[in-house]
């Protein structure tokens, strides 16, 4: 039998199990045992990769990793070939071929978040680790993702409740540790919201992954939160800038005052920045309190690059 060679990394893209999940459940269920080298590095062997898949197929039919982890191989298989018609989107996503431009990883996470598949939307981005560096994953693959679900939301093909299954899966793959060969992050921090009565949080994650991408440290906030709120963690991070996402269908009036409340809260040398969807009127009316609107997240991302911000960035 050949020797176990396989790294986590490569298990996971050949499974499609993110490693979290693949050292889940050997930690907890004993459903892989993998080799181990000198320095203590997980090693799988071909057949190692094969029960993987199995667990994966048999899980995506509805089976739990807590009755099924211990099964023998030839059980699996018998599992697994025994139901074919109960296989879900998850396990037929696990069976297409491996993404390997940007367009695939987006039209294959689409996919995953049309079928409310959370587990298979992580592997999707855990894919994209592998081939592409943080900031690429960023401008080619979740940004554009996001506005294909924005765009499938306007047209009502997509919920609010997909948008924000996608959200928390993003949220948690960008706060994880630092990819492979990754520099510092930038020093500039801007927190990012959206104000009381907002419950979309996909334009705040795409402003979020915008500042990301040009360098900036982000804490990103989510949906629905005060002014008072949004103003206490500008303090205690010291932030040096701040951007609120809007979608204005109902109570316009209120959400101005709210964004105006907002501008007096802070100290007015803090960039505070606004866009999404609002009548011109309300637009103009922001402008003129001291609140950049950005007609597009291209519009931010230079606003984040200009000379102005970046002096602030260089700043003691």
């Amino acid at each position: 039998m050949k020797a176990p060679s396989y790294e986590i990394r490569y298990v996971s893209r050949r499974t499609g199990l993110s490693p979290h999940r693949i050292r889940a459940w050997e930690r907890r269920y004993q459903a892989i045992v993998p080799e181990r080298s000198e320095s203590g590095r997980r090693l799988y062997s071909e057949s190692d990769v094969r029960r993987l898949q199995l667990l994966h197929r048999a899980i995506a039919s509805g089976h739990r990793i807590s009755r099924i982890g211990r099964l023998s191989q030839d059980d699996l298989l018998g599992l697994v070939h025994r139901q074919p018609e109960a296989l879900s989107a998850r396990a037929e996503a696990a069976t297409v071929p491996e993404p390997s431009t940007e367009k695939d990883f987006i039209q294959t996470g689409l996919h995953a978040i049309r079928h409310f598949d959370a587990e298979s939307l992580g592997c999707v981005l855990e894919r994209a680790k592998i081939r592409f560096s943080r900031r690429r994953i960023i401008d080619g693959i979740v940004v554009p993702l996001m506005g294909e679900v924005g765009r499938a939301w306007a047209q009502g093909t997509l919920r609010i409740a997909h948008e924000h299954m996608a959200s928390a899966v993003i949220q948690s793959f960008l706060s994880a540790r630092p990819f492979d060969g990754e520099g510092e992050k930038g020093d500039a921090a801007i927190v990012i919201a959206t104000p009381s009565g907002q419950f979309h949080s996909l334009g705040a994650m795409s402003v979020a992954l915008t500042a990301a991408a040009a360098g900036w440290r982000t804490l990103y906030l989510g949906a629905n939160l005060p002014a008072e709120e949004i103003a206490a963690a500008v303090m205690q991070n010291k932030a040096w800038a701040v951007a609120v996402s809007l979608v204005c269908t109902t109570n316009v009036e209120r959400l101005t005052a709210e964004c105006i409340r907002l501008r007096q809260l802070m100290d007015d040398n803090l960039p505070l920045y606004a866009g999404g969807q609002a009548p011109a009127w309300m637009i103009d009316t922001l402008n003129a309190k001291g609140i950049h609107w950005c007609d597009s997240l291209d519009a931010f991302h230079i606003a984040l690059l200009s000379e102005n911000l970046s002096s602030r960035r260089r700043r003691p």
